[in-house]
């Protein structure tokens, strides 16, 4: 670890110095993330979702720094997380808890073309895996059954409000096709519109599932954002995945989730945000009768100091079927927790 950290430190000094002497622009940046969980059930991993697993813990989340280098048309960003939130977005490299989050080269063709090639984080979903980049800290079952990531090349059009993105990836959330077991490719895309008091997109990917690459998933995925005004603004996403079998088609099956996303900032400092989820999964995926659905809430106060947001938070959900643990061990229906979260960006 100290050898990465003094070749990372080596490589940035040199970019700085390059930069002083060349028509280049070097940028960097950073955030990072701990929280305290207390889970009602007195259960160390209850929870179904992302990144907040523990009980009555102090965790550390995850620092990243990045670092964008641009020079002429082409340029080049680097994007590394350290801690365990890093290791369980990027599952598929080992167990460590250093990791490659994201390194891309962009190209730019002309003003509102431009070519992307490397790992990139997902164009589906709403939240992002950063926790400063998300109101509430704990992450919703959208986020957590993925996809995380592509691996590969796309290009992206702008034409005024709209956007466009195509793409060619590895199978989702592999870096490599060796770790994937397979060389099939996942398609991905992206249309876009953002307006000056909000925005939406219509997403889709499609590809092999590996490494059981006799699996196919499609996904189709909405987000869009609202601002009501300078104290009021809304979110949602809608996404559905469908899974086929080349094999067996008693092994299809499907899940979606329908999120809103409410934010309400009396003081520029103070906000409140409130998200609620309806999650639905195919009872060949649960090994349940009916499958299973989960409702969930979460309720956020964020205060911010500088650049250090501090956010308690409350989150209560209820499943159709037993899912989780209560606090004799036996299976519920419910779980309840409260976390205090802390980020900062530098």
């Amino acid at each position: 670890m100290k050898k990465v950290l003094l070749i990372l430190a080596l490589a940035l000094t040199t970019n700085m110095t390059f930069a002083q002497d060349t028509p280049t622009a070097t940028t960097f940046a950073g955030s990072a993330d701990m929280y305290y969980k207390y889970d009602f059930s007195d259960q160390q991993g209850n929870g179904l979702t992302s990144f907040t697993n523990s009980h009555n813990s102090y965790e550390l989340g995850m620092a990243s720094i990045e670092a964008t280098h641009k020079m002429g048309k082409a340029s080049v960003f680097v994007d590394l997380g350290f801690g365990q939130r890093a290791a369980e977005f990027t599952y598929n490299d080992g167990a460590t808890s250093f990791m490659i989050k994201q390194l891309t080269f962009t190209y730019d063709v002309s003003s509102s073309f431009k070519i992307v090639a490397g790992s990139f984080g997902t164009h589906i979903g709403y939240e992002l895996v950063d926790a400063v980049d998300n109101k509430n800290y704990s992450m919703s079952y959208a986020f957590t059954n993925g996809p995380f990531f592509n691996t590969g090349v796309k290009a992206i059009y702008t034409s005024g409000k709209f956007s466009f993105m195509a793409g060619v990836s590895n199978p989702t959330d592999f870096k490599r096709a060796i770790e994937a077991e397979s060389t099939q490719k996942t398609f991905i895309g992206q249309i876009g519109y953002v307006a000056d008091s909000g925005s939406a997109y219509l997403n889709v990917t499609s590809g092999s599932m590996n490494p059981i690459s006799t699996t196919n998933a499609t996904q189709i995925d909405v987000v869009a954002s609202k601002k009501i005004n300078d104290k009021f603004s809304l979110g949602f996403n809608g996404t559905y995945r469908m899974l086929t079998d080349d094999v067996d088609s008693k092994l299809d099956a499907n899940w979606y989730s329908l999120v809103g996303y409410a934010s309400y900032a009396p003081k520029a400092n103070l906000s409140l945000a409130y998200r609620l989820e309806y999650f639905n999964r195919d009872k060949v995926l649960t090994e349940t009768p009916d499958g299973i659905s989960i409702l969930a809430n979460t309720l956020s106060l964020n205060y911010k100091v500088g650049n250090l947001t501090i956010i308690p938070e409350v989150r209560l959900d209820s499943a159709s079927e037993n899912q989780f643990k209560d606090s004799d061990g036996l299976d519920s229906k419910s779980n309840a927790y409260i976390l205090l979260g802390t980020t900062y960006s530098f």
